[in-house]
């Protein structure tokens, strides 16, 4: 409160046999250490998984510290030095977010060291109180009054999205991908479930959650049903009602840890998220083009062991965009636009970061703003124009962009080099937006070969994980069947317009998989970065 000594909150994750009795120790023999140190017992800080300590700071904790043995004196081998290399990572993004990587700190000491352990948690609450508390709001801090099941707010969702419209047709159950491999998940079953009034079990229903929101069904339904709204709509319920995603997104390897990082970049004020850009690109601070980067600095970051360097896609397109004589907007006070944290029903933040984009939009003077981001580009196109109504900007894929440019003569798309290539399409640019021509007309002008798959267009197999929820079994299935279709083109190359998908691809593929491996031997790479190599810049 207002006028109270700020006395930092501090989770130390000690290790079970140099850290934890160090901190002991400590205190046997009373040498001062802060008050606001909470202990937390870990057998080796190894595993310490990175969205442990990102959860952390989401839930308020000022600072965070790992305290291990000391170098090669680990218990369990090499567990320190992984956490060595996570806790670098983690203070990089902390910075790029605005949180400041000084408010993580890591030890290596032998449990005699006592002194060693007060003086890392005495200077690190000394750097926390310079920094001042988390701006964000701690857990029993927000004011939140406990919610009812609202049979109205769920009427009202069947009603404006017309679930109340399906039948027993079951040609959602038919097409949806998740059913294919899930034999005990339908679409028509919510709305079911829904419609007869059973929904005040929403908090505990798994198969909301299960759903990857591909709009597959959308595309096939006859009686038009916005089956992908209407779950968004309901997990939003059920996260009222108490519901979680946590033990979902569990499943995917970075446990959470996106979505705990778009929450905090909810509340900071400050980034640092331009580090990434290279001395060779132009890019300015106003202008009327505005590049939307989203979260490939930060994706970056969080996969950087799949090697996939995930902001080259973000600096192709400014290569793209100065071969065409423009000079980008790009701006370190754009955040996460939200997609992730709209679709796992936590609104509030979203629209935090949704008054942020538009304010760092607005000062930048920017008339178009410019995705590489299919998840980027559908969130400002429908969902902020769904709360805001008409933006004072167009939105454009970078195809759209560039396409024009060509139409007009501004860019020069001739190149000595060939290729083919097979294009994956992503849900959110395909069947949400109904962007399926640019993507494939730009390749074409540029002298690429397209080998399609089988299923493209509106029948595009999806990538199987949306806003990193449910990375289950189903969904590497599914991961596994588009990279066949796509190997089985003879194509040289399989492109994705997405990051995401490009993320999950190639997961699938990094580890060992139950088919032979030749029958998914193709090069995964990004759509953009493709094409500015082609083009040779």
């Amino acid at each position: 409160m207002e006028g109270e000594a700020f006395d930092p909150v501090v989770v130390t994750f000690a290790c079970n046999w140099c850290g934890y009795p160090a901190a002991r120790l400590t205190g046997v023999q009373n040498i001062d250490y802060p008050s606001g140190i909470k202990i937390v017992r870990v057998m080796c800080t190894g595993r310490v998984d990175p969205a442990m300590i990102m959860k952390a700071f989401e839930y308020g904790a000022d600072g965070v510290a790992l305290v291990g043995c000391r170098m090669d004196e680990c218990h369990f081998l090499e567990g320190n030095k992984k956490a060595k290399e996570r806790v670098e990572a983690i203070k990089k993004i902390l910075d790029y977010i605005g949180l400041d990587g000084g408010r993580l700190e890591a030890e290596w000491l032998a449990a005699a060291e006592t002194k060693k352990f007060a003086k890392l948690t005495n200077d690190l609450v000394s750097k926390i109180k310079e920094l001042g508390p988390n701006p964000i709001p701690r857990i029993g801090e927000m004011g939140e009054e406990e919610a009812v099941f609202d049979k109205d707010a769920i009427d009202d969702i069947i009603s404006s999205t017309s679930a109340h419209d399906c039948v027993e047709c079951g040609k959602c159950t038919s097409v949806c991908p998740v059913a294919r491999f899930d034999e005990e998940f339908a679409p028509r079953r919510i709305v079911l479930r829904a419609l007869e009034g059973v929904s005040d079990k929403l908090a505990e229903d798994k198969d909301i959650w299960s759903c990857i929101t591909c709009e597959m069904c959308n595309a096939m339904c006859p009686y038009e049903v916005d089956y992908s709204e209407f779950i968004r709509r309901m997990r939003s319920e059920a996260v009222l009602l108490g519901g979680r995603h946590d033990s979902i997104i569990k499943e995917c390897p970075q446990g959470g840890m996106l979505q705990s990082m778009m929450r905090i970049m909810a509340y900071t004020e400050k980034q640092n998220r331009l580090s990434w850009i290279p001395e060779d690109v132009r890019i300015q601070t106003t202008g009327d083009v505005f590049y939307f980067t989203g979260c490939l600095p930060h994706m970056d970051l969080v996969f950087r062991d799949r090697e996939l360097d995930l902001t080259q896609t973000a600096v192709s397109a400014i290569k793209l965009l100065n071969h065409a004589g423009i000079e980008p907007v790009v701006s370190n006070n754009e955040v996460c636009c939200g997609h992730d944290l709209n679709w796992v029903g936590d609104e509030d933040s979203f629209e935090l970061l949704m008054n942020k984009n538009i304010e760092a939009i607005k000062e930048s003077g920017a008339k178009t703003v410019v995705f590489t981001c299919p998840e980027g580009l559908r969130t400002f196109d429908i969902d902020y124009r769904d709360i805001l109504g008409d933006l004072d900007f167009e939105v454009m894929h970078i195809s759209e962009f560039l396409l024009e440019l060509a139409d007009e003569g501004d860019i020069d798309l001739s190149s000595d080099n060939s290729g083919t290539v097979t294009l994956h399409e992503s849900c959110r640019l395909g069947r949400h937006l109904g962007i399926y021509d640019p993507p494939r007309e730009l390749l074409e002008r540029a002298g690429i070969e397209i080998k399609e798959m089988e299923n493209v267009r509106d029948k595009a197999i999806c990538c199987g994980v949306s806003s990193f929820v449910a990375c289950s079994e189903s969904a590497q299935k599914m991961q596994l069947e588009r990279i066949m279709e796509a190997k089985r083109t003879e194509a040289e190359t399989l492109l994705t317009v997405c990051p995401k998908c490009r993320i999950h691809l190639s997961c699938a593929i990094s580890k060992e998989i139950p088919c032979d491996r030749e029958l998914v031997d193709i090069p995964i790479e990004d759509y953009t970065v493709y094409l500015a190599r082609h083009l040779n810049l």
